[in-house]
């Protein structure tokens, strides 16, 4: 009795239940069959019983082509015997007189003693009959002691004294020894043991194979149960490496991707925290200023004006920079390839820091070799970089400081080095200033420190142009200061591409 839709009752008759057990049922075992581990040992005992099956095959052709072979040579020697012990009877006799009373005695004396199983059957149990025949074709001796006409024969041979034929042995059917009888109970012996040495085979081998399956199975289970958690949120989650074959592998990459997610993690939350914290400081001023006009507190003149604009400014700026930064790492900022005067860039925009300089007493030098490796990039975003890279200079060199820029010809492009001689980067900051929004001096805010952002924007741009950025804290050769080296090819890539 089940309940429809509607909350009614039915009955369903014995098929129906059937269907509806089996219908319950297939889930579960497509679930179950669909293990590794069950596939792993099917497929297992698939190639050990073809194993176990093409020996016993093969075992038992191999038993009845020997054991023919043995019943071939064994009658032929047989009746090499026989046909000596019949000559001699010959010879002894001088006549086939009384053979037929004394064929038993002679099969014996062929035999070697080891003939009464097969004079069992030349009496009855093999059916074999064996005839001798005198040089007339006379019947003189007969198995089946019948002394009418010989039958058929199926084989002959010559009785020979001294050369001369004195008679012929005549044999119906398998010549002595084992009979077809005897060859299918040894085959189905061997048979039996090769089944019973293969099936504990067999058993050994699976029990094995359970062993090894559960070994592949076990860290894979663990993986598993491992990226569900990752999949639910534990970016903590890692697995054990038991090994150091390719499960062991995958567990340490598997570990590796782990980190390199809650890495991740925490760098957006970290960023969306940054980006939070740096929009909040512009804004913060703006709303300071706009409340203090309304209090009265400061009138509307024109440096308050000039306030909230500095302050709009940096906001911009700021915006700015996270929309090219995430252009840059989503791969859709545009660069426009084209031929670049890279020295008559450079000169252009240490001429727009020259003031600055002269405001802060600091020396500012550029030295380019003549003439200079033309490049190809995007003009705009390589003006972008020396913006960066010398405003990052000016902010972090004292008074009385230099910034030296320098443009030299490299293998295949052009090498750009701004060295100062500032206070430097410690060593454990040294591989952070990249990141975004990060600053040497955390106490630093924005209008002093800049955005965080602008050597994160920086190396971009270069990786862009196919070209790298190291940074060294004291350069060579010097006890403090800091040195920002770059290199940017000759010609990364044609036409326009995106970074």
């Amino acid at each position: 009795i089940v309940m429809n839709r509607f909350g009614a009752q039915l009955t369903l008759s014995a098929d129906e239940r059937k269907i509806t057990r089996q219908a319950n049922m297939q889930p579960y075992l497509s679930h179950l069959f669909s293990r590794l581990w069950f596939r792993l040992m099917g497929a297992f005992v698939l190639i050990i019983s073809l194993v176990i099956l093409v020996t016993v095959i093969l075992t038992r052709q191999g038993t009845d082509t020997q054991f023919a072979h043995f019943m071939v040579n064994g009658q032929m020697i047989r009746t090499s015997r026989l046909l000596q012990n019949l000559a001699a009877f010959y010879q002894r006799q001088q006549s086939w007189a009384d053979l037929d009373a004394q064929l038993e005695q002679v099969l014996l004396e062929a035999s070697d003693g080891t003939m009464n199983s097969m004079f069992q059957g030349m009496m009855g149990m093999y059916n074999n009959r064996m005839q001798v025949v005198d040089a007339e074709g006379r019947l003189v001796a007969d198995t089946e002691a019948d002394t009418g006409s010989p039958r058929s024969a199926v084989q002959r041979w010559p009785i020979l004294v001294d050369e001369e034929e004195v008679g012929s042995l005549v044999v119906e059917g398998a010549m002595m020894g084992h009979t077809m009888l005897d060859g299918d109970i040894l085959l189905r012996g061997v048979t039996r043991a090769a089944i019973v040495a293969g099936s504990i085979a067999g058993l050994v081998a699976l029990l094995m194979a359970g062993l090894l399956v559960r070994q592949i199975t076990r860290p894979v289970a663990g993986l598993v149960q491992a990226s569900r958690n990752i999949a639910d949120g534990d970016l903590t989650t890692r697995v054990a490496i038991r090994s150091n074959d390719e499960l062991g592998e995958l567990a340490k990459t598997f570990n590796q991707m782990a980190s390199s997610l809650e890495r991740q993690e925490q760098a957006r939350r970290a960023l969306i925290a940054d980006v939070a914290h740096e929009l909040r400081t512009p804004l913060t001023g703006i709303q300071g200023t706009i409340e203090a006009f309304q209090d009265g507190v400061f009138a509307p003149t024109a440096e308050n004006f000039a306030i909230i604009h500095k302050e709009i400014l940096l906001l911009n700026r700021l915006i700015e920079d996270l929309r090219t930064l995430a252009n840059a790492d989503a791969g859709t900022l545009p660069l426009h390839f084209a031929p670049v005067d890279l020295a008559a860039l450079a000169q252009q925009q240490v001429a727009a820091f020259h003031y600055q300089a002269r405001e802060q007493q600091i020396d500012l030098q550029v030295t380019i070799d003549h003439p200079l490796t033309q490049i190809s990039g995007d003009e705009e975003r390589l003006g972008q970089i020396f913006i960066n890279l010398l405003d990052n200079a000016l902010r972090h060199t004292p008074a009385e400081g230099a910034i030296q820029l320098s443009l030299v010809n490299a293998t295949d492009g052009v090498e750009i080095r701004v060295r100062d001689n500032g206070a430097g980067i410690p060593p454990a900051a040294l591989p952070h200033i990249f990141e975004r929004f990060y600053r040497v001096d955390p106490a630093r805010n924005r209008e002093t420190g800049g955005s965080g952002l602008g050597l994160t924007i920086t190396r971009q741009l270069v990786e862009g142009h196919g070209g790298w950025i190291t940074a060294n804290s004291p350069p060579p050769g010097a006890t403090k200061g800091t040195e920002f080296c770059l290199f940017l090819p000759v010609a990364p890539a044609q036409g326009g591409q995106s970074c």
